[in-house]
């Protein structure tokens, strides 16, 4: 009943800003399903996921057992429980779980799943950086990095989330983010020499970002009108003030001042959190973006 009277003053609006049964399809609409209202847990729940992901991922080839256990803990804690606040009544939502084959949303759940038994047990393990372990870990890793997106990417009907780019994006951004994350935390921990040697890799991904942001944005473009049309909502529409401020201040300008600052190893823990923070916000501000910019192609 609730659901039925959202719906009637959807169509039939008092004001007269009411959506006409025929608009949609013979229009562009945005969607509202994913970022809106409690769209906003996964939002939030994918971020949170991926960069947890890829924390646990870069940790694998540094044989860093810290950032093992925090990724971990991140992705299951923070992306599992904001998850759970999205998928509303848990005694209906677990069905979900059941179709595997046909559902991008239930295989992420089962990948998560063993993600949470076998990094548990790679954890409690003597020997927890075998090449086994390190193989299947890390392709879970990129897996759930890449779920949340991949999830928004079968949707053909909203270019803006089907794009080529998308997935690559969305695996560059969970490797960088957790990167800096360990990074920051190797520093904290006084290892100077390690954390030296880290910014080279913080360069090739950084710059690696900012090139899928880039092509992500132009494939968009070029893609068609309904992709052309997402693209001036996020530069010159309601949304332009979060694109330039959050993705290309925060999340493109500081991180590349700070990198070109510690450029050739020159590393400095204070510069290193303030980039962190500075992508954390900047990714976040992608992210929303991206969805909150999709627009419907009409069926006329």
């Amino acid at each position: 009943m609730k659901q039925r009277n959202e719906l009637e003053k959807i169509m039939f609006h008092p004001t007269g800003s009411d959506l006409k049964p025929y608009e949609w399809m013979m229009q562009p609409t945005r969607q509202q399903e994913w970022i809106d209202d409690k769209g906003i847990f996964l939002w939030l729940a994918f971020f949170f996921s991926e960069i947890g992901a890829g924390l646990y991922f870069v940790s694998l080839f540094y044989e860093y057992k810290t950032g093992l256990i925090l990724g971990w803990l991140i992705t299951l804690i923070l992306g599992g429980v904001i998850h759970v606040l999205y998928l509303g009544n848990p005694l209906r939502a677990w069905r979900m779980i059941m179709k595997p084959n046909t559902s991008e949303l239930s295989r992420g759940i089962w990948i998560i799943g063993i993600f949470a038994a076998l990094g548990f047990l790679q954890m409690v393990t003597a020997d927890s950086f075998n090449i086994v372990f390190n193989t299947i870990m890390g392709i879970l890793c990129l897996l759930i990095i890449s779920h949340g997106f991949a999830t928004m990417n079968v949707i053909r009907a909203l270019p803006a989330w089907s794009s080529t780019m998308v997935l690559p994006l969305s695996v560059i951004s969970g490797v960088w983010i957790g990167h800096q994350i360990m990074q920051f935390m190797v520093a904290v921990s006084g290892s100077a020499a390690l954390t030296s040697g880290m910014e080279v890799w913080a360069e090739v991904f950084f710059f690696a970002y900012f090139l899928c942001i880039l092509l992500y944005a132009w494939g968009t473009w070029h893609s068609n009108e309904i992709g052309k049309e997402s693209i001036k909502i996020q530069l010159s529409g309601d949304l332009s003030k979060i694109s330039l401020i959050g993705v290309g201040g925060l999340g493109i300008v500081l991180p590349l001042i700070f990198t070109l600052i510690m450029w050739g190893g020159n590393t400095n823990g204070a510069l290193i959190f303030l980039r962190l923070a500075s992508i954390f916000a900047g990714d976040l501000a992608l992210r929303y973006v991206i969805m909150k910019s999709a627009v419907y192609r009409p069926l006329i």
